[in-house]
């Protein structure tokens, strides 16, 4: 029989036991240009999101391993932005000349690893995949080239998310042509087509149980002068106190 946590009975009460389910969404370009890597293009984008944060942080002056919880990405999307439908002036790298160039192919697969190595020593495998062709638009459009549920795919425990340290890498693209299967973009220089890219993320961030806020508690002895003293200590503005909070749902009371 589960333990009751209020009633008449109760010998205490929980005041903190959800997290806060969030939507994030981020933009990056793609391309295949690092000056450090002496012309091999780079074309293997891998996407890593911090787990040890707190999206809404609030105990600002409790020590960070108080404050730390582990923040979830469930499930994501990621789409991509595809190139215009007609020819681009000529330039060294920019293989979008045409509506046939510039058609390609978005490779999208998330990482997974079955050892217990170090990271160091890990080989990643495609867990969750997906391969789209991405047309040339005259109006254009976001296309989805990823959609994952992190939290099925890994749920067996039969492999686990790649780690490095405590960044959990969330998915890995590579953006290739059609025809041959090789890379889209070739590195010649930094002014090379860049692919905008989109990635939205469905997060899970638990709620802290050390929390904080600024509150005040005031005395004297008059209803109609909350803040005045007359025979007492003066007010005080609030400070920062020690309290503990919960998720109740969510408000557009401002809007």
């Amino acid at each position: 029989m589960p333990l009751s946590t209020g009633g008449r009975n109760a010998t205490g009460s929980v005041t903190t036991k959800h997290e806060l389910n969030l939507k994030v969404t981020d933009f990056f370009d793609y391309d295949t240009y690092d000056a450090t890597a002496g012309g091999v293009a780079q074309d293997v984008t891998n996407y890593f999101w911090l787990t040890r944060q707190n999206l809404f942080d609030t105990s600002v002056f409790a020590t960070p391993d108080k404050r730390a919880v582990f923040c979830r990405v469930r499930k994501l999307e990621v789409y991509v932005l595809p190139a215009k439908g007609f020819n681009l002036p000529a330039a060294s790298g920019n293989p979008n000349q045409s509506n046939a160039s510039g058609m390609f192919t978005v490779n999208f697969q998330v990482p997974g690893v079955q050892t217990a190595d170090s990271p160091a020593t890990e080989r990643a495998l495609a867990t969750n995949t997906q391969v789209t062709n991405v047309l040339p638009q005259i109006d254009t459009f976001w296309k989805k080239v990823g959609s994952v549920n992190l939290q099925k795919t890994f749920q067996s425990g039969v492999i686990r998310p790649f780690f490095q340290a405590d960044s959990q890498c969330l998915f890995q693209m590579s953006i290739r042509n059609p025809v041959d299967g090789t890379v889209y973009q070739q590195p010649f220089d930094d002014d090379d087509l860049k692919i905008r890219v989109k990635v939205v993320m469905h997060v899970d961030n638990p709620i802290s149980p050390t929390q904080a806020g600024y509150i005040t508690v005031f005395k004297n002895e008059d209803f109609s002068v909350p803040s005045t003293e007359q025979n007492g200590a003066p007010y005080n503005t609030p400070t920062l106190q020690y309290m503990q909070m919960d998720l109740m749902g969510a408000a557009d009371h401002f809007k």
